[in-house]
């Protein structure tokens, strides 16, 4: 039997893209009835999820983002005692933990899931630059999601020859519509029947742009910008969003809700600015549901690897308003166009990023590091 630990800021049901990851290589390797896991992680939540042990270790406040708890390295230590893992998946940026796992001295298999490179924090970065370096040295394997990722990140350039590329992957049940499901994509279409539908849904932070897509969709006729939030409030983008015009405010949603407007949009405005997108599994899910996607060009993110610009959706110039609003307004008058970029996208999520593959890329790296 091997024993596998999971280290990991924080755990589904907490929302986020590497909260979401973590949780699909956790069910990945659920299948495999010779493993045992368990997830370690910050915050508050049930103890059991998909039938596994969680670890849940409250933190007393956030710094820069990080979690901080001094207890973490106590429970740490005891569950690498006790447990006694042949595997950690060490889940990161997650500084003070990995300091932390450092003092642990643990001597088994680790592999480092490097989902994003610390870029907002500029003296931070630069702070836990040696505790970034000193764990992935440990480490047996470094996962990434795209060669751009590598290409562009400057913590992998010297790990390159223990780096994987596993694309994230979507599920194609969690977009399986009810009968009432299907009637309330009906009514949103019939709602703005006379309009076309720009739809975003995500965090409200700045380096997601939705500002920018907001000035964009404000410049153009006949069309109603629906606007979803996951996570936390930004007063500001809130203030900016009310005062917007042909702009529809969901606020808080969830799954469910965002499923029925991904559907019932034509056009999926994904205005990202830089590489804190390392590789959104929301546009994965875009191109899978057949939605043409309007990017920016992001040097080293996986945002143009999962779509490509003239083949599943239109590319623009970073931060560029005016040519953001011309890729919509060419969308929009050129149906033909939509359509073979649909095609595409759909053919291309199908191919790179589905659910089996993603599988079986862990079940054959779980192999190559235990016969490491």
């Amino acid at each position: 039997m091997r024993r596998i630990l999971h280290i990991t800021n924080y755990y589904y049901p907490h929302i986020g893209g590497i909260e979401s990851t973590t949780r699909d290589v956790v069910n990945v390797f659920k299948q495999n009835p010779n493993v045992v896991q368990k997830v370690i992680c910050f915050g508050d939540g049930p103890h059991i999820i998909d039938e596994i042990p969680i670890i849940r270790v409250r933190y007393l406040f956030r710094f820069r983002s990080q979690a901080i708890s001094f207890k973490y390295l106590r429970i740490l230590k005891k569950t690498l005692k006790e447990f006694k893992p042949d595997v950690v998946f060490f889940h990161t940026p997650n500084p003070l933990v990995e300091l932390y796992f450092q003092k642990c001295k643990y001597k088994g298999k680790l592999v480092v899931y490097h989902h994003l490179d610390i870029e907002r924090q500029k003296i931070l970065k630069y702070l836990v630059k040696p505790i970034e370096y000193g764990l992935k040295k440990q480490a047996d394997i470094v996962i990434t999601s795209s060669q751009q990722y590598i290409d562009g990140s400057a913590e992998l350039q010297k790990f390159k020859d223990k780096c994987r590329i596993i694309p994230l992957c979507y599920k194609e049940n969690d977009f399986a519509l009810s009968p009432e499901e299907t009637i309330e994509v009906e009514k949103i279409r019939e709602t703005y029947k006379d309009k076309t539908i720009l739809f975003f849904s995500g965090r409200h932070t700045k380096f997601k742009g939705l500002h920018l897509a907001i000035q964009a969709a404000e410049q153009l006729d006949n069309v109603v910008f629906v606007i979803g939030r996951i996570g936390d409030q930004n007063r500001h983008l809130e203030k900016l969003i009310n005062k917007a015009k042909n702009v529809v405010y969901l606020g808080l949603v969830g799954r469910r809700d965002y499923v029925k407007y991904l559907n019932a949009c034509d056009i999926y405005l994904f205005p990202s600015l830089t590489k804190n997108e390392a590789f959104p599994i929301t546009l994965v899910e875009v191109i899978s549901r057949g939605k043409t996607p309007v990017t920016f060009t992001i040097k080293g993110s996986g945002v143009n690897f999962i779509s490509i610009d003239k083949v599943t959706g239109l590319e623009c110039t970073n931060g560029n308003v005016e040519e953001f609003k011309e890729a919509i307004e060419r969308l929009i008058r050129d149906k033909r166009l939509r359509e073979q970029l649909s095609a595409n996208g759909i053919e291309r999520a199908r191919k790179l990023f589905n659910l089996q593959q993603f599988t079986n890329s862990f079940n054959s790296l779980l192999k190559e590091v235990l016969n490491k």
